[in-house]
């Protein structure tokens, strides 16, 4: 016969079932609270532009591509960082400050870019032909030789800015010192992207620019609608039709002169002299053009300006790195004329 169970046998069970089954629940909890805290959160995603991003990986492309070509070196740019900051949240240490002007659609905004002193010092000393040695002291050659390395990063910038999204984009820089730079009490965009140099060194390029800045110059328009009249609605699906079929000719067209040759120049200037001056020429002479030597030079293809771009050196030959170039269609269009 089974053993009966006291009325306080009954009652200690049934509390240690509660407190079991509440361990229990509370230890099934547990877990999801932490996984949902653990989630990383940005409260600024929302207000970052799509077309900053697109800013951003174009900058971190042109920056690779640039730093190959300068430093003959299998460099990498990874772009890692684009952020809303408060101006007190940004801090610098001693480097490297450029103050640039960016202008899109003749609009003229203020942005800065930082790189750490021992970074900078590597970077001009192979701007400069060397092995790529961090120094102690900069000297007005390294300045210059960094203004002439962001330069040619702007450079291609813009290029492959205006063919992704069609904007025309300029940035130059204006201002290069070791003096931090002053910046106004606002909330900043900033860009960070890991220049990393093979057996040498890797660390980080900022870009920032204010924010109400940068969002007024990339505003993004509203499409207006307009009533049109019925008639022309078919008028206007028929042109879309035929742009539509002249599209998809067109590369099957083009196919058929790729491999024909061309005629690359390039023009450092021009210049009208008399006959007598040219029969008073020798061996010495100077001649001198009507350009400057700031001005870029003119590409032609079969005698067409399509291009300018800045004088380089690759590998002990000269070069010209492209900073303006017309679009695909233009360029097609100036072949027949």
């Amino acid at each position: 016969m089974a053993e009966e169970l006291s009325q306080d046998d009954i009652d200690s069970l049934l509390n240690g079932g509660d407190e079991e089954e509440s361990q229990e629940k509370t230890a099934e909890e547990k877990p999801q609270e932490e996984d949902i805290e653990q989630q990383p959160t940005d409260e600024n995603n929302d207000e970052i532009k799509p077309i900053l991003k697109e800013f951003s990986n174009a900058l971190n492309t042109s920056l690779e591509e640039v730093l190959k070509t300068l430093f003959s070196l299998s460099i990498v740019s990874k772009f890692i960082d684009l952020n809303i900051k408060e101006k007190d949240d940004i801090q610098f240490e001693d480097g490297v400050f450029f103050t640039c002007k960016i202008t899109v659609d003749s609009q003229d905004k203020t942005c800065f870019a930082y790189i750490k002193k021992e970074f900078a010092s590597i970077l001009s000393d192979l701007m400069l032909m060397g092995p790529g040695e961090a120094k102690e002291q900069l000297e007005p050659d390294d300045l210059d030789a960094l203004k002439e390395m962001l330069s040619q990063v702007f450079g291609n910038f813009q290029t492959s800015f205006k063919e992704t999204l069609g904007k025309d984009i300029t940035i130059e820089i204006e201002d290069v010192k070791e003096e931090p730079v002053e910046i106004e009490d606002s909330k900043y965009y900033t860009m960070e992207f890991d220049i990393a140099i093979p057996n040498i060194k890797n660390d980080v390029i900022r870009f920032l620019a204010k924010q109400d800045s940068m969002d007024e110059i990339f505003k993004e328009e509203e499409p207006q609608q307009e009533d049109v009249p019925f008639d022309e609605v078919e008028d206007t699906e028929i042109q879309a039709e035929e742009q539509t079929s002249t599209r998809k000719n067109a590369p099957d067209n083009l196919d058929i002169i790729l491999d024909i040759d061309l005629d690359v120049k390039i023009r450092i200037g021009e210049k009208q002299i008399l006959i007598k001056d040219l029969l008073d020429l020798r061996e010495g002479s100077i001649i001198e053009l009507e350009k400057s030597i700031d001005e870029p030079m003119d590409i032609l293809i079969n005698n067409k300006v399509v291009a300018q771009g800045i004088v380089v050196v690759v590998g002990g030959r000269f070069g010209v790195k492209i900073t303006n170039i017309d679009t695909k269609e233009e360029r097609i269009k100036s072949l027949g004329e």
